[in-house]
């Protein structure tokens, strides 16, 4: 279903965001003793404060609400919080310090000070005016949105449903920045390592002055570790060394702490999910990256118990699948981003091998493009 057949109601808006980015289970929208709580925030002009309700995606007007100050008390690391405001005027929103697994801001009537802790996740969607004061690990914006990141950003994603109309500054860092449309698939900006202050898109067009980023990516953003060595990348970078030793990984981290150094060759650090992603890890695959239908068909019992309801799932496997040793369930596990990079030489130019963006292109494009088959 299209993204804007769904945007009447919050709950499908999200909804329609993890289908867009290639995402399964995007946030739980359920309450469990241990698991992460969604609490809806919104200005309640009656009681001249902003006013909160738990386990609930969007704000019921009709039903009890409480004051901000028991949601302090209540939130904890990894929880989700969801901001409405249809009001002309109001204060800042201060959500205390905790690290928020997603922060969603829907159309808002006025601009919205939101101070939080460290944010995974931050959705931006159509009509949002706000300024957010956290350090946000992976940001999306939908549409017209006019916004403000007052601290650092990883990884900025910008997904007009066609033309580019967001204003958008950025106060701190920016490690990427990648913009296209939903529509047609056309890449705007894709680019990186934005200084401080730098980052400037004014009514979808970029402002920030050529030498203040990058081009191309930054090898050095990430320190390059036995755990996280992209040794496929560096395989397919250097054929001399992959005709001498293949894909074997431990050979190519030797070969590169060794020789590689010394000759000036280039190793990358693979982020995210696709690093230390191996079965026996103890490691949990995040809910966003979390292949619930491999999950379900690997394992008959829950496929039984479940079907392939992608919540129950996820919650099956890190409340007792880890421990049970059922094995790694990342999206990545099963694409083989290499062939699909090398297939496609506009993707492979603008990408790399960048496992978590070429997923999410095959996602989101690829696989309605006609590009092919890439699991393995």
């Amino acid at each position: 279903m299209k993204f804007y057949q769904k945007a009447k109601k919050l709950i499908t808006i999200l909804a329609a965001v993890a289908i867009l980015i290639g995402v399964p289970g995007l946030c739980s929208m359920e309450a469990s003793a241990d698991g992460p709580v969604t609490y809806t925030v919104k200005y309640v002009p009656g009681s001249r404060d902003w006013r909160y309700q738990a386990n609930a995606s969007a704000f019921d007007d009709n039903a009890p609400h409480r004051e901000l100050y028991y949601l302090l008390q209540e939130l904890k690391d990894g929880d989700l919080v969801v901001v409405y405001n249809d009001s002309p005027s109001v204060p800042d929103l201060n959500l205390g310090t905790r690290r928020l697994s997603n922060l969603t801001v829907s159309g808002t009537s006025s601009f919205v000070v939101i101070y939080s802790g460290d944010i995974d996740a931050c959705y931006l969607l159509n009509g949002a005016a706000c300024s957010i004061n956290a350090n946000v690990a992976n940001a999306y914006v939908y549409d017209t949105v006019l916004c403000n990141f007052n601290k650092n950003v990883g990884e900025l994603y910008v997904y007009p449903q066609d033309a580019m109309t967001a204003t958008i500054g950025c106060s701190g860092t920016v490690d990427h920045l990648y913009a296209a449309s939903r529509a047609t698939g056309k890449t705007y900006y894709n680019f990186y390592s934005f200084q401080a202050g730098s980052l400037g898109i004014k009514d979808g067009v970029l402002t920030t002055a050529a030498g203040r980023y990058s081009t191309a990516p930054n090898p050095a953003s990430a320190t390059v570790t036995r755990e996280n060595f992209d040794y496929v990348r560096y395989a397919n970078d250097y054929p001399d060394v992959k005709a001498a030793l293949g894909l074997n990984a431990a050979a190519l981290y030797g070969h590169y702490i060794t020789y590689g150094i010394k000759e000036g060759r280039i190793a990358y650090a693979v982020t995210g999910a696709s690093a230390g992603t191996g079965a026996g890890t103890g490691e949990a695959t995040s809910a966003s990256e979390f292949n619930y239908i491999r999950y379900a068909d690997k394992n008959p019992d829950l496929k039984a118990a479940f079907g392939y309801d992608a919540k129950a799932l996820y919650k099956h496997y890190t409340t007792f699948g880890i421990s049970e040793n059922r094995g790694s369930y990342s999206i990545y596990d099963t694409f083989d981003y290499t062939r699909y990079a090398d297939d496609h030489a506009d993707l492979k130019a603008a990408f790399g091998y960048d496992a978590k963006a070429l997923y999410r292109h095959y996602a989101t494009y690829g696989i309605s493009e006609g590009r092919g088959n890439y699991f393995k």
